[in-house]
């Protein structure tokens, strides 16, 4: 894969790089391959794998096995933040498939990603300490970041080495494989995807090259990895368009729905100094080169860093750790003259020390190097024979089982022999009873429908000949502020208006489909106010009350969210009387326009527990604006609700 032909000796042509002693691959890429499969080897992650608990992650995990193993259409069936190989963003033993797969992807991309490291700092660094930095950045990456996460790092090393290549053939080749990995992370994960495709156009556009040529080397594998990788999946070519509008439609709403900062305070002022210094050590690396050249790489590693920032800042929690280990790596892909050497160590350090201080702890691989062998060959040969691995799935099972995700038999007699959805997150339990039939709605955890586009499409599928039968509902705790009652709208007044409740033991709430039970809306009234003021919900006795919001956010709120993030918005209820203590939630802009259920009338049926109380008046604020900035409208409607049959 790294093979390059030696540089020649001569004046330099316009448009190549600088070359150093022993800067081509020829003649040393068995010495490259051996010390960057080391690398890997020693990096790789030593706890097991096979521990599984009940949770928010895990069921987003285990529901991205399901549906590939269940062959459920990606577009019109499945929406989420990763494609239908998203499984491969860690290892998991839920299917000897996806286990074989996700490790096969895991030592592509790590072995791959070393390599480049390797061949990168080998003129300078020499063999063996091109080795040692490698394992150093790659054990302190992966130990935090998802294989996504590493395979982004890949494409800008392979973007790089497309530049600095000497050879059109080895620039085309370069092009290609990065195209290739772009073709496979659109099915993996969309932000990654989008990224791979930006690299490729830079090195296109300003590599250098002949842009007919560099664009047949890049465009046709990622065309052809994603439709062998689609067609493998079992998905059917007729929701290629779907996939991208839903996939979009995550990757464009999520800033503005899933942005939190936790207090990380120092953590931001670090990232603007490990971005400085990379910017330093980029543009030392490209001095007294031609000035497309230069553009280039600035250009490649301006775009990469920001999409890191975005991965790591927009969450702003221990994602911060992500950004801080890809940028550890970006240090080592610099290629720079031995005289740079040790600032280039430099950095290395600073950065490794801010990965360390930020995650309050050294990465095992460190300093574990018989576990991490130890679980590399374990790992390997467990995925390569099936020998074990049905254990391997039973005590994945009863993990969840015993981290929460029990049913009682009367609840699992309500669910047996019907199709199932279980509702807003908890998938991991369909694993765990492998006898249930599971029907998800399309997006794969609730909190995630987070645009008009994703809401609408859960809230269409609940209406349709195609929902579940049962639905299991297990209300959530608090996710990001967000209230459970209003979020995501549509999709909750389709279940309204679609499921009964039946009486079943436990926290838990089980629904039966029924006939629409809902009227036509009729608007009621329209107010406007300023953001930070109050408006009054019309009582409407015997109906549902919904409401739809419309607004504009300020310029500079666009800018953040474009650059980072845009500002919150919060929505603040009253639910009693004139004394009552309002309580403020996060809103999310992207699902405004949908209808929120604010009260229900007595017919709904369902239990104290699961009826949203009712919300007499409410205020929206934030999102850019200061108290009596601003108009936002409210709409009020009014919704027939019939009760139930019996």
């Amino acid at each position: 894969m790294m093979l390059q032909t030696a540089r020649t000796a001569g004046p330099k042509p316009e448009g190549q790089v600088r070359s150093w002693p022993g800067a081509g691959l020829a003649g040393g890429w068995p010495g490259v391959a051996v010390v960057s499969f080391l690398a890997t080897v020693l990096s790789w992650r030593p706890y097991t794998w096979r521990s599984v608990y009940a949770g928010i992650d895990p069921s987003w995990e285990v529901g991205l096995t399901m549906g590939f193993m269940r062959h459920l259409q990606w577009g019109p069936s499945v929406v989420f933040t990763f494609g239908p190989y998203g499984f491969v963003d860690g290892i998991f033993p839920f299917y000897h498939l996806t286990a074989f797969v996700s490790v096969l992807y895991a030592v592509a991309v790590v072995w791959g990603l070393a390599a480049l490291v390797v061949s990168a700092l080998r003129p300078s660094w020499g063999l063996l300490g091109a080795g040692v930095a490698a394992w150093a950045g790659l054990t302190i990456a992966a130990s935090k970041a998802g294989y996504s996460d590493v395979a982004a790092a890949t494409a800008l090393g392979l973007a790089l080495a497309a530049l600095a290549a000497q050879q059109p053939r080895a620039r085309l080749t370069f092009l290609g494989i990065l195209g290739a990995l772009t073709g496979f992370q659109l099915m993996v994960k969309t932000n990654d995807g989008l990224l791979g495709l930006g690299l490729l156009l830079v090195v296109i556009v300003l590599g250098g090259m002949d842009w007919q040529r560099a664009l047949a080397a890049g465009a046709l594998p990622v065309l052809a990895v994603f439709f062998t990788g689609w067609l493998a999946a079992g998905q059917s070519l007729g929701n290629v368009a779907s996939y991208v509008r839903g996939s979009l439609s995550v990757a464009v709403g999520y800033s503005s729905a899933m942005q939190i900062s936790k207090g990380r305070g120092a953590e931001d002022f670090y990232a603007v100094l490990v971005c400085a210094l990379l910017v330093l050590l980029y543009a030392l690396s490209v001095r007294g080169e031609p000035r497309r050249y230069q553009l280039a790489v600035l250009v490649l590693l301006c775009g990469w860093l920001w999409a890191a920032l975005k991965e790591g800042f927009v969450r702003h929690d221990n994602h911060d750790l992500t950004f801080f280990g890809l940028a550890l790596v970006a240090v080592l892909l610099a290629r720079l003259k031995r005289s740079l050497v040790p600032l280039q160590a430099g950095i290395f350090g600073v950065t490794a020390v801010i990965f360390c201080v930020a995650a309050n702890t050294v990465p095992e691989q460190l300093h574990s190097p018989g576990a991490t062998t130890s679980a590399f060959f374990q790992d390997i040969g467990e995925v390569l024979g099936t020998a074990g691995f049905g254990h391997a799935q039973e005590t994945a099972r009863r993990q969840f089982l015993s981290s929460g995700d029990t049913l009682p038999p009367a609840v699992l007699s309500l669910l047996e022999g019907h199709t199932v959805a279980v509702e807003p997150v908890e998938n991991s339990i369909i694993y765990a009873y492998p006898q249930l039939d599971w029907d998800p709605e399309p997006v794969l955890q609730a909190y995630t429908a987070y645009t008009g586009y994703l809401d609408r499409l859960d809230a269409r599928f609940l209406g349709s000949s195609r929902a579940p039968e049962r639905i299991l509902y297990q209300p959530w705790a608090v996710i990001d502020g967000r209230d459970k009652f209003l979020d995501p709208p549509a999709t909750l007044e389709s279940m309204y208006c679609h499921y009964l409740q039946v009486p079943a033991p436990g926290p838990a709430q089980v629904l039966a489909r029924t006939a629409d039970r809902c009227g036509q809306p009729v608007e009621l009234s329209r107010v406007s106010a300023h953001f930070g003021a109050s408006v009054a919900v019309p009582s409407e006795p015997g109906k549902m009350v919904m409401a739809t919001f419309s607004f504009e956010v300020p310029l500079r709120a666009k800018v953040e969210g474009i650059v980072l993030k845009p500002p919150t918005m919060s929505l603040t209820a009253w639910t009693g009387g004139p004394r009552s203590r309002p309580k403020a939630f996060r809103f999310i802009p992207g699902t405004a326009g949908d209808q929120h259920v604010l009260s229900v009338p007595a017919s709904l049926g369902y239990s104290a527990a699961f009826t949203p109380p009712d919300i007499k008046k409410l205020a929206l604020s934030g999102g850019g604006w200061s108290r009596g900035q601003g108009r936002y409208t409210v709409t009020f409607y009014a919704v027939p609700l019939r009760p139930g049959p019996g």
